[in-house]
């Protein structure tokens, strides 16, 4: 039987034998109840007999004491006694049997309603037959009472009348009122009175006693159902019970043994349940969970055999990884020998061998045949550079996906390895180019201030000396003009063709020394884009706007001739090729830096090709711009004219001027010999 269903069952059966049991309870409660309202009834009845049997005992001794004592008192406590017992009078709530005492005083406490003993006895549920006996018993003490009260007339000397009133008076005859109470005739009116009073009290003992009998077996009836259905609900327990123990209990017990043994890792352990119930299947889940686990716990063990080997090829890949941070290919390689070929399920019988380009590497060299081998080609850029290859000496089921994975990322890891130690080698070629290269323009730059120099040495001496003597030589032929009486006409044209000569020597004099260099630029680079605009038109005839700032500029004197010289090469450039009718030149500062513009409204040119065809004009444009740290840009296309934008910083400072000025003076030094 399942569990749910006993379950149901047994608190069904709990639930009825309770509510049996309450409603047996319930009726024996009630039984119990109707006997003692029946040994109630019982008691009130034999106390009523009792009143009836004491109230003729009480007028008996009430008459006679009277007769005998002629006390008044007597006298009034009998037709009190006998009031009560008719209903005339009231009765006290608590009536004793001994109503009355020797005290002469009444016992009359609290009264209640008058009623008549033979109500009483009615109200109690009396048969009609103890009611005949009692009316009996009553008609007779009646007939008792008419002699007491002969008695009580002849005492007081009273004779009865026509209507049998004792109203006629007559000479009192104690004597006789005592032979009445105390003669034959007044006993035997007694036992009279007695004998239905004792077939009344066996009538109602055997009434009662059987009324008590019936209830007495109907409770004992009671009693014994409510036994047996106890007996029978302790049987149900003890049955249930044993039930609940071999089906239920010791399954559990056995199955919480097993779940132990499971606990304590005897992962094979199986639950033989033959009930059934839910303990059963309960047994059944335990050994597909049992099973799970059992196949849980193998899967995890080859996981952790996995896991131990993929530890190990983890420690090879960043032992190999260390290695490869700061040594040589031989070292790399050595490294890779050692670390891999621990990694392997079987060391003892594995070879590496690297090839990269025309070199090979191995880790011994033993002679043995090779019948299994796992390569991985090592790619340096995407080009193949080389093989990675393991080589096994036996033939064996080893795990080779694995051990390829961890190949294939060691041959991709010293592939990027290569070509990192390749990317280094073309980092210092490209620096050592860079410096090199700042060493030239450095050197170019110093030319260039030498040129300038020259320039500026050549034309001041130009300027100075042979202008000095141009001058000198003037003021001789103006000497021979004064004296122009005492010449002839020949010498006056020979002094004319002398003087033009000299003046057009002078003039060559003042451009070369111009041309080499400009005057203008000892004050200052607005002065200088003056004058060099100014030339420019009266020359080229182009219309030259040049716009400057209002505020003075600051310059030195290589930022000066740098952008003098290439506002002076775009203006040459324009003059020859641009075929423009206007030049904008552009003089203005930002935060940090000098900008001049140069626009002209020209045929343009391809800036492209221009760059492609390497023109000097604008590569030394470039370099003098890049010398003093600054950019220069410039845009032009066809038929739109071109554009040249100059960036020089305002102070210029080692940064500006390119990295490692320290290693390009020294570079410099070495170009120079000094």
């Amino acid at each position: 039987m399942r569990i749910g269903l006993f379950t149901n069952f047994y608190l069904i059966f709990i639930v009825m034998v309770l509510s049996l049991l309450i409603l047996l309870s319930s009726h024996a409660l009630g039984t119990l109840d109707e006997i003692t309202k029946a040994e109630r009834q019982k008691h009130r009845s034999l106390q009523l007999a009792n009143e009836l049997f004491q109230s003729s005992e009480n007028l008996t001794r009430m008459a006679r004491s009277y007769v005998i004592t002629r006390d008044p008192t007597y006298e009034r406590f009998f037709f009190e006694i006998l009031d009560i017992r008719n209903g005339k009078r009231a009765r006290a709530q608590n009536y004793p049997i001994t109503y009355w005492d020797e005290n002469r005083v009444s016992p009359l406490g609290a009264l209640g309603n008058p009623i008549a003993l033979v109500d009483l006895m009615r109200r109690e549920g009396f048969s009609e037959h103890e009611l005949d006996l009692l009316q009996q018993s009553q008609k007779n003490s009646d007939n008792l009472v008419n002699i007491e009260k002969q008695a009580f007339a002849a005492t007081k000397g009273l004779c009865e009348d026509k209507s049998r009133d004792y109203t006629v008076a007559c000479p009192p005859d104690r004597d006789f009122a005592i032979n009445l109470l105390f003669g034959e005739r007044y006993k035997a009116e007694k036992t009279r009175i007695m004998a239905p009073i004792s077939q009344f009290m066996l009538e109602l003992e055997n009434r009662t006693q059987t009324t008590l009998g019936n209830l007495q077996s109907k409770f004992q009836q009671q009693i014994l159902l409510m036994l047996a259905v106890l007996c029978a609900a302790l049987l149900v327990v003890v049955v249930a019970t044993f039930y609940m123990r071999r089906n239920i209990l010791r399954p559990l017990d056995y199955l919480r043994r097993q779940a132990s043994s499971i606990a304590q890792g005897s992962y094979s352990t199986r639950c033989d349940i033959s009930t059934r119930n839910e303990i059963a299947e309960l047994g059944a889940d335990f050994n597909t969970m049992a099973e799970a686990i059992e196949h849980e716990i193998m899967k995890l063990k080859q996981v952790e055999e996995s896991l131990r080997e993929r530890l190990k090829e983890i420690n090879c890949f960043y032992a190999i990884r260390r290695g490869m941070e700061a040594g040589s290919l031989e070292e790399v390689c050595r490294t890779i020998f050692v670390e891999l070929i621990a990694a392997m399920q079987v060391p003892s019988i594995a070879t590496i061998k690297i090839e990269l380009d025309d070199r090979q590497f191995i880790s011994d060299d033993l002679g043995r045949d090779y019948k299994r081998e796992l390569r991985k080609q090592i790619t340096v850029y995407g080009e193949p550079y080389g093989w990675l290859a393991v080589c096994y000496s036996e033939d064996q089921p080893f795990l080779l996906p694995d051990e390829q994975n961890l190949i294939d990322v060691i041959g991709d890891d010293l592939g990027k390895w290569l070509e990192h130690k390749q990317a280094e080698a073309r980092l210092l070629v490209e620096q050592e180019l860079r410096v090199r290269d700042a060493a030239i323009r450095e050197f170019a730059a110093h030319v260039e201030r030498m040129r300038e120099e020259d320039r500026k040495y050549i034309a001041r001496e130009i300027h100075d000396e042979l202008g000095q003597l141009l001058a000198a030589l003037h003021l001789e032929i103006s000497l021979l003009k004064s004296g122009e009486d005492h010449r002839s006409d020949r010498v006056e044209s020979i002094r004319r063709n002398m003087s033009e000569l000299v003046h057009k020597a002078d003039q060559s004099v003042h451009n070369v020394a111009e041309h080499l260099r400009p005057a203008s630029l000892d004050l200052g680079i607005v002065t200088a884009l003056k004058k060099l605009t100014g030339e420019f038109k009266k020359h080229s005839g182009v219309s030259c706007i040049l716009r400057l700032m209002d505020e003075p500029v600051h310059l030195d004197e290589d930022q000066t001739v740098a952008i003098f010289r290439i506002v002076q090469e775009s203006l040459t450039n324009v003059a020859r090729h641009a075929e423009a009718s206007c030049v904008e030149i552009n003089l203005w500062q930002s935060a940090n830096d000098l900008i001049v513009e140069v626009r002209d409204n020209g045929k343009g040119f391809d800036s492209e090709n221009a760059t492609k065809k390497k023109s000097f004009g604008l590569l030394g444009m470039r370099e003098r711009a890049a010398v003093l740290g600054g950019s220069i840009d410039i845009t032009s296309s066809r038929q739109q004219g071109t554009e040249v934008r100059v960036r020089i910083p305002r102070k210029l400072t080692d940064l500006a001027i390119g990295p490692s000025l320290s290693l390009r003076k020294q570079s410099i030094k070495n170009l120079l010999g000094t």
